[in-house]
């Protein structure tokens, strides 16, 4: 009984706290612009992150001054998925980040239209979520949630269009609670209409990535996620600005990087207007 009443004490205390860490911390970020509507902060993990390095690069966009790319290696003269440094070195992209996941074939797990070309045409049935993009009237990217309409309908008409699963909205998480432990990737909307982008440099759970993000005070409305695990990364190349982000960890080692060779199917890249 007492041990009862004990955790019963303990554990809003130690929500309260990681509470408290997580709205100073996301209250201290420090934007730094790279290029008209681009942004890029780093936001810590703590206490959520379960292995590697805390970081998390967060990318802000304004859909108004960028445009988000979908690219598929099929596209491409080549025989084989590039690395991701391979992908900015070829598209030239402000940023390059891993696209939804794919079957061991390369081909890609739901809907992926890359520049107008249909690239998978089939739904995945569990899949809720779309980010889109370039709609040819002047609408930038954004996010859709699937769960009240087909995906094919409302895919209609948008130029680029990557599907995977929904990671929270407004009536909190999508995803249910487990111990898999991974590098995450995560494309959000804002309240104020911004896509941000955040990949992990270490690992989370899914639901405790939610967590993560909800609590932030970022003005998050709601959030998928993309690709995970060693394909988690995300290159940034404008002007004198650079981040990195890949690579893998294990318990018995130090931090390696092989991460910038594993072979990405398919991207999302982000441009200029």
């Amino acid at each position: 009984m007492s041990r009862t009443l004990h955790a019963r004490w303990i554990l809003p205390f130690v929500v309260t706290l990681a509470g408290v860490a997580l709205w100073q911390n996301s209250r201290a970020l420090h934007w730094k612009t790279i290029a008209p509507g681009v942004e890029f902060a780093s936001l810590r993990g703590e206490p959520y992150c379960r292995m590697g390095s805390t970081a998390i690069g967060v990318l802000r966009l304004d859909p108004a001054h960028v445009k988000i790319g979908v690219r598929h290696f099929t596209q491409l003269d080549i025989d084989k998925p590039p690395g991701i440094l391979d992908w900015q070195y070829r598209t030239r992209a402000l940023a390059v980040f891993n696209a939804g996941q794919f079957y061991p074939d390369w081909s890609y797990m739901g809907l992926l239209v890359a520049g107008g070309d249909t690239i998978s045409a089939r739904p995945h049935g569990d899949f809720q979520a779309l980010l889109v993009g370039d709609r040819g009237n002047g609408r930038g990217a954004r996010v859709i949630d699937l769960s009240r309409a087909r995906a094919d309908s409302l895919a209609r008409g948008w130029r680029e269009v990557a599907q995977s699963f929904m990671l929270f909205d407004a009536g909190g998480p999508r995803v249910r609670r487990s111990t898999h432990i991974a590098r995450r990737t995560v494309v959000a909307e804002d309240d104020k209409g911004h896509l941000l982008v955040f990949v992990s440099e270490g690992g989370y759970t899914l639901a405790d990535f939610a967590d993560l993000l909800t609590r932030s005070r970022l003005g998050l409305t709601q959030a998928m996620s993309m690709d995970g695990g060693l394909e988690s990364e995300m290159v940034i190349e404008e002007g004198e600005f650079r981040y990195a982000s890949f690579g893998e960890w294990r318990r018995d080692r130090e931090p390696e990087a092989p991460g910038a060779r594993a072979p990405l199917p398919a991207v999302i890249t982000v441009e200029a207007r």
